[in-house]
């Protein structure tokens, strides 16, 4: 170690910014073959989105329902 810099033989892990990236798009490109960045939606991620917008209509009718029954809007 002299003025405190390591002088190894090895190759240095320091890699520059620019460098990822350009590796990491070109990564990308070969992972999908079609280069975009955009990633399917499965049907399971449809069929979870459809779950969750049945529920939140559910729960508006629920939270709404007392309310205009007691506002004698809705009837028994």
């Amino acid at each position: 170690m002299k003025n405190g810099h390591d002088h190894h033989d090895e190759a240095s892990n320091v890699v520059s910014l620019a460098g990822a990236r350009k590796h990491a798009k070109a990564a990308a490109k070969t992972r999908n073959g079609r280069g975009s960045d955009k990633r399917r939606v499965t049907p399971g991620q449809w069929l979870t989105s459809g779950l969750f917008v049945v529920l939140a209509i559910g729960g508006v009718f629920a939270l709404t329902v007392p309310l205009l029954r007691a506002a004698g809007i809705l009837g028994d």
